[in-house]
């Protein structure tokens, strides 16, 4: 399928690994545009199931590859142009494509597949462009993860491992700002508020719930979080009552207020 692809290849899937993301490009044609949406987290990196390295080589020429980061990713998709679309368990890594009990389905439906390549495209204004530049400090940041991952597992001292819970708590404010990017959080919070309503009117707590399931990073009340200057985290109810009201101001949604519920114009 993914060499049948004629103008375009997009992927989601959380865990990526180097070795089989290069296999993967190799089967491309060289100009054929290529969509990556990854989970760029902490933990996934630490855990060697996402491989920084891995992305930076999926988006080795700018003008042709593209890879969001997308928080809380699970799914397994690959579409190729409108033709065809896998929708898989397996990841993009030799465990998920030889050696793991995994299924999927190939559809070749065209009004089916260009469906899920919608929704694939919705998935990804939740996320943020990542340019290579950006990819390659966070291989530098992968290297510190793991290695300090691997001597808290070896050693039985508290010192190894709380020398890797500090490392992660300084790593994980960098990989957020891979999912924000150079966003407002009007524009980061307007984003998942215009995905919650896409299914229809919701209530504010309805869309807060559904929100701070779309961005747990930014949505975690147990921590101060300041990413280009604006408060997350803690604060993160303030950013996303922010965004509704600037949503409304611009048209872009509406407030009933007999009925109390938000609804895209």
């Amino acid at each position: 399928m993914v060499t049948s692809a004629r103008r375009s290849m997009v992927v989601a899937v959380p865990f990526i690994t180097y070795e089989t993301a290069v296999w993967f490009r190799r089967q491309i044609a060289g100009d054929v545009d290529l969509v990556t949406l990854a989970s760029i987290r902490a933990d996934a990196i630490a855990s060697a199931g996402l491989d920084m390295t891995a992305l930076l080589h999926l988006a080795e020429r700018p003008d042709k590859a593209h890879v969001i980061a997308l928080p809380n990713l699970h799914a397994k998709v690959f579409v190729a142009d409108e033709k065809a679309a896998i929708v898989t368990s397996g990841n993009l890594t030799r465990s998920g494509l030889d050696r793991n009990i995994e299924y999927g389905v190939l559809l070749r439906e065209p009004q089916l597949v260009r469906a899920i390549r919608a929704d694939l495209s919705s998935f990804a204004s939740l996320g943020n462009q990542v340019s290579r530049r950006e990819l390659a400090e966070l291989v530098s940041l992968e290297v510190d993860l793991r290695h300090a991952k691997k001597k808290a597992e070896a050693d039985t001292d508290s010192e190894a491992r709380a020398r890797f819970r500090e490392i992660m708590r300084t790593a994980r404010p960098w990989f957020v700002r891979a999912h924000v990017g150079s966003r407002s959080a009007n524009s980061v919070f307007g984003e998942a508020i215009r995905f919650v309503l896409a299914r229809g009117p919701q209530p504010t707590t309805a869309i807060t719930q559904e929100v701070s399931r779309l961005l747990p990073d930014l949505c975690d009340d147990s921590e101060e979080l300041v990413i280009n200057g604006e408060r997350y985290g803690k604060a993160w109810k303030h950013r996303l009552r922010n965004a509704q009201q600037y949503l409304k101001r611009r048209g872009a949604v509406t407030y009933d207020a007999g009925t109390k519920l938000w609804a895209l114009r």
